[in-house]
C-alpha cells in the first residue's frame, strides 16, 4: 500500500506542491494560469510538469505560450528532450 504525504504542512507554494507530487497530477484545466507559468519557468525542478503546463497554456490560447515557449527554447539548462518537445508541440504548426 501506498502512503500518502501530507505536503500542507511543508510551506509549499501551489507550483512546487504539483512538482512535488508528481507524477500524480492535477485536473489540469483547474490550475490558474499564474501556477502554469511558474511551472514552465522552473522547468528545472520538473520539466514533465513543465511540458504538461506549457501544453495546458497553449490549449487555452494564452497570450504567453508562444512567448514562453520561445524562452524555453533559449534556455541554456533546458534540457534537450524538453526542448524537442517544445519545438514539435508548439512550432510545427
Amino acid at each position: 500500500m501506498i502512503e500518502t504525504i501530507d505536503v500542507k504542512g511543508l510551506n509549499l507554494s501551489e507550483a512546487e506542491e504539483i512538482q512535488f507530487m508528481y507524477p500524480e497530477e492535477p485536473d489540469w484545466p483547474s490550475v490558474s494560469d499564474e501556477i502554469l507559468v511558474a511551472l514552465v519557468k522552473d522547468y528545472v525542478s520538473e520539466p514533465n510538469c513543465a511540458m504538461i503546463a506549457l501544453g495546458e497554456l497553449d490549449i487555452r490560447g494564452h497570450p504567453l505560450a508562444k512567448p514562453i515557449a520561445a524562452w524555453l527554447l533559449e534556455e541554456e539548462h533546458a534540457d534537450e528532450w524538453l526542448k524537442r518537445l517544445v519545438q514539435d508541440k508548439l512550432y510545427d504548426e
